[in-house]
């Protein structure tokens, strides 16, 4: 008897997670961090939205503190996103809140995003009051785990899963690596916890990101994310696909003798590949990480790709893949760049580069000026054993600095 059909081959090439809605999707401009006079801000939150409309945000989420002694996810702050959003049919509201973190007392804070509706409405308010952590006698991370399990139930009958994202987290960190094993085991609770601001607001302050500690920004990006080897890069090391090219105004006032922020979506940028233009496409894209971010509009459409041999479409940021141990892949920065900035000056971007994280370290793989064309960069990799992970960044150098840069999700390469 032969032994053909016995045993088939692998492919060389397969995905492991896949985003279903990859070449179909649509973009949509987001803001998801900002503030209004239901808490720390000045604005009424009409004003808010009706800024962050002006600079072209298509999704959009007041997130006020939930200290106690705020008004944030009462009913007249529920009542008042909910006029926002039958006045504003052309826009995504998201429900949302700022959460202070324990075991941290208000030093450490998280955006909590749920779609509208009334059950989310009902879990943001019962968050607020059992889960908030400044002013509590007692300081315990278990608290932030139980808050992670306690949401993840109730959304268990909803048609998308909330989303949390870690804000500027090395504000007031003695050193950007501090939160790792925090991260770490606040993700093997739940995966929720979708990733961190790679970029925090504030980004008019008299010192960026009002980052006034031993970390300060890195060319407007919280070193987390844009020191190569650093927090972002060990979370990929550990095998956690969590996503940090996130830029949000985190809006307070406008005011030049404050902090002097930007309005939502006037200067900070974060583009969705979304399934559909609604809240739940929304939040899968935030799920998924087919997102990018940049500062100042210097691109639009950004796309790393990976193409391997056996795989029917090049992989995407936030998807994951594997191959054959030291087969070749393609990697591709595609990205459009605009005529005008965002102050209506000549743009242009100057250099793009790929980043490769593997189990041994992390490093710049790749640096060129774009190619010119939808192509910025195409480089041919070799797989390593264990794989790799992918990210990439681009910049337009400011004379003087800091620079304008973009930072795109990454790609997860096993092999086989």
């Amino acid at each position: 008897m032969g032994l053909s059909g016995c045993a088939q081959r692998a492919p060389d090439a397969e995905f492991v997670r896949r985003i279903p809605w990859i070449g179909n999707g649509v973009w949509l401009k987001a803001d998801l961090h900002s503030h209004s006079r239901f808490s720390d801000g000045i604005r009424e939150p009409a004003e808010v939205v009706a800024r962050a409309k002006q600079y072209g945000c298509d999704v959009i989420a007041i997130t006020d503190h939930t200290d106690h002694d705020l008004r944030a996810a009462t009913d007249e702050y529920f009542q008042a996103t909910a006029a926002l959003r039958q006045e504003n049919p052309d826009r995504i509201m998201l429900d949302g809140i700022e959460w202070n973190i324990p075991p941290a007392n208000g030093d450490d804070h998280a955006g909590v995003l749920v779609p509208s509706g009334p059950e989310g409405i009902r879990a943001l308010k019962e968050f607020k009051a059992r889960f908030d952590d400044l002013g509590r006698d007692s300081h315990q991370e278990e608290l932030a785990h139980e808050a992670l399990r306690w949401l993840a139930e109730q959304c268990k009958s909803w048609p998308v899963a909330p989303v949390v994202i870690f804000n500027h987290p090395s504000r007031k960190a003695a050193r950007s690596l501090d939160h790792l094993d925090m991260i770490l085991r606040l993700r093997r609770t739940s995966e929720l916890l979708v990733g961190f601001e790679g970029s925090p607001g504030h980004q008019g302050a008299a010192t960026l990101g009002s980052y006034v500690g031993s970390e300060p920004l890195m060319d407007r990006w919280d070193p987390a994310a844009a020191r190569v080897g650093d927090l972002w890069d060990q979370l990929l090391a550990r095998g956690e696909d969590f996503w940090g090219a996130v830029a949000f105004s985190d809006f307070h006032e406008e005011l030049a003798d404050g902090l002097r922020d930007h309005w939502p979506g006037e200067f900070s940028e974060t583009w969705l590949y979304a399934p559909e233009r609604t809240a739940a496409g929304a939040l899968n894209a935030l799920h998924a990480g087919s997102f990018f971010a940049d500062h100042g509009w210097i691109v639009r459409e950004v796309r790393l790709t990976v193409a391997a041999a056996g795989l029917p479409r090049p992989a995407w940021s936030g998807e994951s893949i594997t191959v054959r141990e030291s087969a070749s892949v393609t990697a591709t920065i595609e990205l459009t760049i605009p005529e005008r900035d965002w102050a209506g000056e000549s743009n242009r971007v100057d250099q793009v580069e790929l980043i490769a994280i593997d189990s041994r370290r992390a490093r710049v793989v790749a640096t060129r000026a774009p190619l010119g064309g939808s192509v910025a960069l195409s480089e041919s990799l070799t797989v390593p054993p264990g794989g790799l992970v992918l990210r990439a960044r681009g910049r337009r150098h400011v004379v003087e600095g800091p620079d304008l840069c973009f930072y795109t999700n990454p790609i997860r390469i096993s092999s086989r």
